[in-house]
């Protein structure tokens, strides 16, 4: 696991709730990795200098294409997940917090092979 984080980024954000939605994340990243493998936070400004962009990348088996849009909704536990403990409550909890705080996220290919969730705030 590695953390990085840019200096002097300053949000106006529920850290309690924003905390949550990045502890989800990264549990996912590090149950989904299999032994071995990597998982990274990492949190920089944004050109604009008023905001910031997360990132959680892992390189575990990552999410299939026709995945990605519905593993934002309530209950829904993709084919991979099925085994593993959880309800599918989690993503969709990080998604509404985001988005209190006027942000988004979107999920992608991690070049390395995984997932990459990115969530970008003002």
């Amino acid at each position: 696991f590695r953390c990085t984080c840019d200096e002097g980024i300053r949000l106006k954000a529920d850290p309690l709730r924003l905390n949550q939605a990045l502890a989800n994340l990264v549990d996912n990243a590090l149950k989904f990795t299999p032994p071995g493998g990597k998982v990274e936070l990492r949190v920089k400004k944004t050109d604009s200098r008023r905001g910031a962009e997360i990132t959680v990348a892992d390189n575990g088996p990552g999410i299939p294409d026709g995945e990605k849009g519905k593993i934002w909704e309530r209950l829904y536990r993709g084919e991979k997940s099925r085994t593993s403990p959880g309800m599918g409550l989690g993503l969709s909890m990080v998604k509404a917090v985001v988005e209190a705080h006027k942000g988004r996220i979107i999920v992608e290919d991690n070049p390395g092979g995984g997932a990459l969730f990115r969530i970008m705030l003002v």
